[in-house]
């Protein structure tokens, strides 16, 4: 704790305004163009999870208020931090359905070991959520069957979702293709660590496996039917404004490898975003970390989340491009999550600023489009 105070006050002293990030891509009507939304870590903690239980029944109640960020965005993606494992408990037991309920045992939120009622995948899809990233460091906290009742569970409502594989589809992908108004993308989830349980049945993708993560990349990249890739990586340091050494090669190696845009998340705070022009001169886009999305914890730090904007432009058969981004800070005020607009939670409004700049923030009522046309050059 002592550790996490001093580090607070050190980045509050030292804070200054984010980059502003321009994009040389015009924002050009004629050109097939899709707009994507992303947030970062989505942990249904203790006492947000009784809220749900003894209310509405509906995980939807915590960030309702914010629906509106992720449906002016024609797709959106979410990092769902742990299992929705119908039945499952710790030891990794099937007792079946039994029901809606929250006994710490088969439905938990505390004690570093999650899992959710699978319920919250479709209260997600109806928010305008359309694929979740499942590889994080709690993929594992129900087990090998756990990942497959996940699955199992987001298929049953025709929810994508990208990381992880059902064990006995050993060829299974853990990259999804949407087609997004035309633009076609890749999306990839991956984890740094799955907190010491070891991935026997190999259900989960490394981000630091470099020879094979590397490789489903560039295989991606140079298919026809394939406009661009985005890498979803769980990693980082927990707490750490600041990406480690890991993560600034690997988003490099990614984007160089052929992918777009690397959208991270795990660090439970904001790291910050930059343009990357690889080697063979695209412009591309690394966000170290979203932070909070939904969680329970203290401090402004982890109670500021980012819902990450980004705008591509395909012109005929080329390859799309990034033409501007994006963001709008939320922030969790007891047990629900809310846009922050210029006429709100100024605290979070600032520190978010610290990592994303001023120029590229969109107002919660703000049509998305011309807000991510004002950063195109």
């Amino acid at each position: 704790m002592k550790k996490y105070i001093i580090s607070s006050l050190l980045f509050a002293l030292t804070a200054h305004a984010g980059p502003d990030l321009t994009y040389s891509t015009s924002c050009d009507s004629r050109n097939q163009i899709a707009t994507l939304s992303f947030v970062g870590d989505i942990l249904i903690h203790d006492m947000l999870y009784k809220s749900v239980v003894s209310g509405s029944k509906d995980f939807s109640q915590i960030w309702r208020r914010t629906n509106g960020l992720m449906q002016k965005a024609d797709f959106s993606v979410g990092n769902l931090e742990g299992p929705a494992a119908l039945g499952i408990d710790k030891m990794g037991r099937d007792h079946g359905d039994v029901g809606f309920t929250y006994d710490l045992n088969i439905y938990s939120g505390t004690n570093m070991v999650f899992n959710f009622h699978p319920r919250i995948l479709s209260d997600l899809q109806k928010s305008g959520y359309d694929l979740l990233t499942l590889a994080n460091n709690h993929s594992l906290d129900r087990h090998a069957i756990g990942v497959d009742r996940t699955i199992q569970a987001a298929r049953n409502i025709g929810l994508p979702v990208v990381g992880t594989r059902v064990a006995e589809e050993r060829n299974a992908e853990f990259h999804r293709i949407l087609n997004i108004r035309n633009v076609r993308v890749a999306f990839l989830g991956c984890t740094e660590m799955t907190n010491g349980r070891i991935d026997h049945k190999d259900q989960i993708l490394s981000c630091y496996n470099a020879e094979r993560i590397l490789s489903i990349i560039k295989n991606l990249a140079a298919r026809s039917d394939v406009d661009a890739v985005i890498v979803l990586p769980h990693w980082g340091v927990e707490y750490s404004h600041t990406p480690d050494s890991k993560q600034k090669s690997f988003a490099r190696k990614f984007l160089d490898a052929g992918a777009m845009a690397v959208i991270g998340s795990h660090p439970h705070v904001l790291q910050p975003w930059e343009k990357y022009v690889t080697a063979d001169g695209r412009e591309t886009l690394i966000v170290y970390s979203l932070g909070n999305f939904v969680a329970f914890q203290k401090d402004v730090q982890r109670k500021t989340g980012t819902v990450a904007y980004i705008g591509l432009s395909k012109e005929g058969s080329q390859k799309a491009k990034i033409f501007g981004v994006g963001y709008t800070p939320t922030y969790r005020d007891g047990y629900e999550v809310y846009p922050v607009g210029s006429g709100s939670f100024k605290n979070a409004l600032n520190h978010a600023a610290q990592m994303y700049g001023t120029r590229a923030r969109v107002e919660p009522t703000t049509s998305l489009i011309p807000a991510l046309c004002a950063n195109s050059k």
